[in-house]
């Protein structure tokens, strides 16, 4: 049998090396090959047959859910399997992709466990293979080991561990500090919490979180899910975990100070999203 082939589809690099981690982690002999959108994607499956599509729901250019409406309709491999990777969980968006018939789904952030157990259902059910073969075929002989969910930091840094905390001068642009609570979320993994907003960025933001409760660890991929205007705007925001401080020189200090690092920077809709709202704290 042919080596395994995974097209990766998403406009954030930093996922797209994520989600190729996270496949090579379990099946380091699987061929993957990347897309920085729906048309690049589109291009790429005009001449190429997958085994596999990963693709992120939102994209510039076009959409993993336009993708998806190309390929079951128009495209030359119709039956291709279609994973849907999306910051969206909740219900209605689960049951549009289901609805286009996307194979299944991932919602961000993710584990490489739940990334696996995925891919591992979806291949061995449309190659009729059970997972021990599956696990025989994505095997390798390369000693490189690729990182798990919390070692991104390779990916950021280049192999080093020393994170620079000063913003750059980029980040001072359009900054703001609401005058009043601004509540939003963050998700990680299966968990989830509260914060307020202290002051947030283009790129970045910094908030407030219970410390006594779980909180996602240094570099660990988050989404942080921002609601304005009533609930008209709303955007799930990927990123990961930047700093921690404590808000306290006491050991036992019930907050804590939080800043993720936006990875979004691509996507022109959370981009006008942000722009708004740090434009209407000033």
């Amino acid at each position: 049998m042919q080596k395994i082939k995974i097209l990766i589809v998403d406009d954030a690099s930093f996922m797209r090396d994520i989600v190729r981690k996270g496949v090579r982690s379990q099946y380091p002999g699987f061929a993957t090959k990347e897309a920085a959108d729906g048309s690049q994607a589109k291009n790429i499956l005009s001449q190429e047959d997958f085994d596999l599509i990963l693709c992120d729901w939102e994209m510039p250019k076009m959409t993993g859910e336009e993708l998806l409406a190309w390929l079951r309709t128009e495209g030359p491999k119709p039956e291709t399997p279609f994973i849907m990777i999306t910051s969206r969980g909740d219900k209605d968006h689960v049951v549009k992709a289901l609805s286009l018939k996307a194979n299944n789904y991932v919602v961000k952030p993710f584990t490489n466990e739940k990334l696996s157990e995925v891919i591992t259902k979806q291949l061995c059910q449309s190659l009729g293979l059970k997972p021990d073969k599956l696990r025989q075929l994505g095997a390798s002989s390369a000693t490189g080991v690729a990182p798990g969910n919390n070692d991104a930091m390779s990916l950021l840094t280049g192999g080093t561990k020393t994170v620079k905390a000063a913003d750059s001068e980029e980040d001072k642009v359009l900054s703001a500090k609401p005058k009043e609570q601004s509540i939003a979320q963050i998700r990680w993994k299966d968990l989830k919490t509260k914060c307020l907003i202290k002051e947030i960025n283009m790129n970045s933001v910094t908030a407030v979180i219970r410390g006594d409760n779980n909180i996602p660890s240094i570099m660990e991929l988050v989404v942080f899910d921002l609601v304005t205007n009533g609930g008209k705007d709303i955007s799930r925001i990927n990123g990961y975990t930047y700093q921690l401080q404590a808000r306290e020189t006491n050991a036992e200090s019930e907050f804590v100070n939080i800043t993720l690092r936006f990875i979004d920077g691509n996507d022109p809709d959370k981009q006008a999203h942000l722009e708004r709202y740090i434009s209407s704290l000033k």
